[in-house]
């Protein structure tokens, strides 16, 4: 597709990310990037080393998931709160999988959180991956391939059928396909994870329409 192709040709010359932030506005899908006041950039990261202190304050357990937090700050209280009415506190555990660096081969649900947590690390090289980044690699990496390129379109849950694209991706990021004062510059998965996300969701937000 057109619009994927000169993405990642746009992304190959970059150099800079002020560069892969202007792919967005040349590609004119603004109105597709992430709602920056829905998810704000994170600045913090979480090592290992600090989930380990929680496991051993006794607020994560040793199945990664949350125990007792009866006793921790109202700030970590509300979290929690949110986290629980949107039926969310076993995800917490593919976070912490991601952050203690369980390898991807024996994870078969919860992919996309797990990878979230490798995120989290802030390790060089470390997306943090959706549907709509994959999709846009994938049609990339599926070149001329219609029948690949029809199911990616479709794409929408993250499973382990995925697994190979995303280290496929992961790999593609650290490659030499990037320039190497883009791989230099701190971050810079975040910038063209944005990117894909716009370019992967205009995608599918067209063939919608066919």
């Amino acid at each position: 597709m057109d619009i994927v192709k000169q993405a990642f040709e746009k992304l190959h010359a970059s150099k800079t990310i002020a560069e892969v932030e202007g792919i967005i506005s040349e590609l004119k899908v603004e109105k597709y990037q992430m709602d920056p006041e829905t998810y704000p950039k994170i600045e913090f990261k979480i090592t290992k080393e600090e989930i380990e202190e929680l496991k051993a304050k006794g607020i994560i357990t040793k199945d990664n998931l949350i125990a007792d937090i009866a006793n921790s700050d109202t700030l970590t209280k509300l979290l929690y709160s949110v986290s629980w009415k949107n039926g969310d506190l076993k995800k917490v555990r593919h976070i912490i999988e991601g952050i203690i660096s369980r390898k991807i081969e024996d994870k078969k649900d919860g992919l996309v959180f797990y990878q979230f947590g490798k995120y989290l690390t802030k390790r060089p090289g470390e997306p943090i991956i959706d549907q709509h980044v994959l999709r846009a690699f994938g049609i990339f990496k599926a070149k001329e391939d219609k029948d690949k390129i029809e199911k990616l379109k479709r794409l929408s849950l993250i499973t382990e059928e995925e697994k190979g694209l995303i280290d496929q991706y992961k790999s593609w990021l650290q490659s030499e396909d990037l320039t190497k004062d883009l791989r230099n510059a701190e971050n810079y998965s975040y910038y063209v994870d944005k990117v894909l996300f716009a370019v992967g969701k205009r995608v599918k937000e067209r063939s919608k329409r066919k």
